[in-house]
């Protein structure tokens, strides 16, 4: 009994060490801040409750929002399997921006909006060449989004190059 448990807790120890390959290096950490409180700016002009915040490269902004249930179709035509998506309500916004290393890879053409029948999602993703980065925008608006917001904030995150350095602790 007493080796079972023995071999089972070196087998753990060998699994967790194990590597599939070398170790990436530390990715290159940007300074947010005044991206952050630019794009606060815009937000809280047109939702003065929603709150904020920032954390390693990213930024979060929210106001009034709830998990819906979202249905969508495959590429088949066929629907997939609902799930759970959190969104804005009526008068609600939420947003992530993340500065990603490279221009943008994914499958969608950006900028783009897609229909999630309850909110629209919007994923815009502007490259810096100075910086060699891009951000990763989502933005999830209700159907009467406030004149002037979404325009506001493309400004500003099509402009991100201006707001957002090397972090001075990245190597």
């Amino acid at each position: 009994m007493r080796t079972t448990g023995l071999i089972f807790a070196l087998l753990v120890v060998f699994l967790c060490g194990a590597s599939d390959g070398p170790a990436e290096a530390p990715s290159r950490r940007y300074d947010v801040d005044r991206l952050h409180n630019e794009v606060r700016q815009v937000v809280r002009r047109h939702f003065p409750e929603a709150t904020s915040h920032r954390l390693n490269g990213k930024i979060h902004f929210e106001h009034d929002t709830r998990i819906f249930i979202i249905h969508e179709p495959l590429k088949r035509g066929e629907w997939q399997d609902p799930k759970e998506e959190r969104g804005p309500k009526r008068r609600g916004i939420i947003g992530d921006i993340e500065v990603i290393a490279g221009e943008y890879a994914g499958a969608a053409v950006v900028p783009q909006d897609f229909d999630k029948r309850y909110f629209t999602h919007q994923l815009m993703a502007p490259y810096s060449e100075r910086l060699n980065v891009h951000l990763r925008v989502d933005v999830r608006y209700p159907q009467q989004v406030p004149a002037g917001f979404l325009h506001e904030l493309s400004a500003v995150v099509n402009d991100f190059d201006k707001f957002v350095a090397v972090a001075k602790d990245a190597g």
